[in-house]
């Protein structure tokens, strides 16, 4: 009787990972988780993080240095890799400017690319309907973007329905309250701001086909 051959079940080439870790453990996770299999790049590799319950940005810093390091030794971390933070700004600079500051530094020191919202990630959402450029609050942008999204709650996936077809004009949008953030002389993450932001999800995007 012929030897049964015990083949290993093909490896996945990948290419380059994207290492992402996000302060909410509901909202972003599920946008980026949503992106990933969208995406459906054999190539590409997007890596959330859970936050481990410390949700201050140098705690989110510090928990994706060590992550990349830790795949540094054990071989699963090339030059092209990269490592995004994504965090709000509002309660974190009101809380502990000098904890914000420290995690600024340390993200610049270490490469860590940053996304900065403020006041919350729901800003992103609400820039795929509709231009805003004023300070506003958690409260006020939750009521407007249940203008467009009704009964919003923070566990909905809303990509790719409905917020695939709008992604190009919140990113324009984005870079558009970047211009008035300078234009102003205000500081890069004022309210309001989807800073960095633009530039992840131009990247994740353009390896659609990889």
């Amino acid at each position: 009787m012929p030897r049964k051959l015990n083949r290993r079940p093909p490896s996945r080439n990948i290419a380059q990972k994207i290492l992402i870790a996000c302060e909410g453990s509901k909202t972003e996770p599920i946008y980026f988780n949503s992106i990933r299999n969208e995406l459906r790049s054999s190539t590409l590799d997007i890596i959330v993080l859970p936050h481990q319950n410390k949700t201050d940005p140098r705690s989110i810093i510090e928990r994706l240095i060590e992550e990349r390091q830790q795949r540094t030794d054990n071989q699963q971390w090339s030059k092209d890799d990269m490592a995004w933070a994504v965090f709000d700004g509002d309660e974190h600079i009101e809380k502990s400017l000098e904890n914000w500051q420290s995690a600024i530094n340390r993200a610049t020191s270490q490469k860590i690319n940053l996304a900065i919202t403020n006041p919350c990630f729901e800003l992103w959402y609400l820039i795929h309907f509709q231009d805003h450029f004023a300070q506003i609050n958690r409260d006020r942008l939750v009521n407007l973007l249940g203008k467009h999204i009704l009964n919003y709650d923070k566990s909905m996936c809303l990509y790719p329905k409905p917020l695939k077809s709008l992604t190009e004009q919140a990113i324009q949008r984005a870079e558009k309250m970047a211009k008035q953030i300078e234009r102003n002389e205000l500081s890069e993450h004022s309210n309001p701001c989807c800073s960095g932001l633009p530039k992840l999800i131009s990247i994740l995007l353009s390896l659609k086909n990889s």
